[in-house]
């Protein structure tokens, strides 16, 4: 079966078979390095660090995000790998099963992707605070309302997306495979939703970081160069994500549908040129769970050094069950000075989670 979007009363019949190997392939590696990050960050906020922060709470909640998505990932690779040329032999009750499945994960996707940007705009709310001394980065009172905050945001996008689930089923939303619309009352339809979701849920937060940031910088250069890093590592960490991931996603979602409600006056190249838009948008989009734990590494204060520490425990936990060597012999061979104490040789075996191991913004 050929895959082609045939346009209501137009000759305009594209190809979309290059979205199902595009899809199959970037889902994949977003799958594999996103699943590696956004774990391997959840175990050293989980169990490493100091968990009574402002930054590592939203941090927490952020990671937790990425997962949802990245969880039902497989869902999507599986889906568009069945579609691929040559695939298509599937029996219909599988496609139907797999086609179920792959909205339910588009609705994932909603929740993961907002969600994110929710917990992006608190982090940077919060670390304009802290840096205006309006805030402690301790202080248990801040962090009771943080966990309020988070919970609420995910209360309002689980909720949002339960209404824009009813209001597309109850008005009889028409869609085909993977919650592609069909036929223009349904494109109408998502259009004056995209609307909504566009300004409550992206132009608003973009707001509030960019003036947070805007706010932010004449706090940083009253700092020493020394404690700027991770200010502006945060900066330069959070717009990329915005600017790279979000902000061509909903600026093509929203041309796309809107020349797909017009599609009768629209030349049929600007239409094959949107419906190639969507494939790299959402592309795009998807990464935002493998940029998200670089805010891990070059934000948090500690993560790498958490992280070596416990690599190098695990290296010579493995070693030392499978060599004859003495652990100062194999503290040697792995580069430690000669004049290396016990205690420094302790300190450097331990991973204490209440000893410097803390993670900050």
């Amino acid at each position: 079966m050929e895959n082609k979007t045939i346009f209501q009363d137009r000759k305009c019949n594209i190809s979309d078979e290059y979205k199902f190997s595009t899809y199959t392939v970037v889902f994949s590696l977003v799958f594999i390095f996103g699943l590696l990050g956004n774990v391997g960050a959840l175990y050293v906020f989980c169990k490493l660090s100091v968990k009574n922060r402002l930054s590592t709470i939203f941090l927490i909640h952020l990671a937790v995000s990425d997962l949802i998505f990245i969880l039902t990932l497989p869902i999507r690779i599986v889906f568009y790998f069945s579609n691929l040329p040559g695939t298509q032999e599937s029996s219909s009750r599988f496609t139907i099963h797999v086609n179920r499945a792959c909205r339910f994960s588009t609705f994932l996707f909603y929740i993961s992707m907002y969600c994110s940007i929710f917990f992006l705009t608190a982090l940077s709310l919060c670390r304009y605070l802290v840096l205006a001394g309006r805030v402690r980065l301790q202080n248990s009172e801040a962090c009771r309302w943080a966990r309020f905050l988070c919970w609420g945001i995910w209360v309002f996008v689980v909720g949002g997306n339960i209404l824009y689930l009813g209001i597309t089923s109850g008005f009889s939303m028409q869609a085909v495979g993977c919650l592609e619309p069909e036929g223009n009352d349904s494109w109408v339809l998502l259009y004056h939703l995209n609307l909504v979701v566009l300004v409550i849920c992206f132009l608003l937060p973009l707001t509030v970081v960019l003036i947070s940031y805007s706010l932010m910088i004449r706090h940083i250069l009253r700092i020493r160069a020394g404690q700027r890093q991770r200010d502006v590592a945060l900066i330069c960490l959070v717009l990329l994500i915005f600017c790279v991931c979000f902000l061509p996603y909903h600026i093509q979602r929203t041309l796309h549908i809107y020349y797909m409600i017009h599609q009768e006056s629209t030349p049929c190249q600007l239409l094959a040129t949107l419906q190639k838009s969507v494939v790299v948008t959402l592309c795009f989009a998807a990464m935002n769970s493998c940029l998200d734990p670089l805010l891990f590494l070059f934000v948090g204060h500690g993560f790498i050094r958490v992280m070596n520490k416990f690599i190098t425990g695990v290296n010579i936990s493995f070693a030392l069950e499978n060599s004859s060597l003495s652990p100062n012999d194999l503290q040697h061979s792995l580069g430690r000075g000669p004049n290396t104490t016990d205690r420094d040789q302790a300190t450097f075996l331990e991973l204490t989670p209440c000893q410097n191991n803390d993670i900050t913004v």
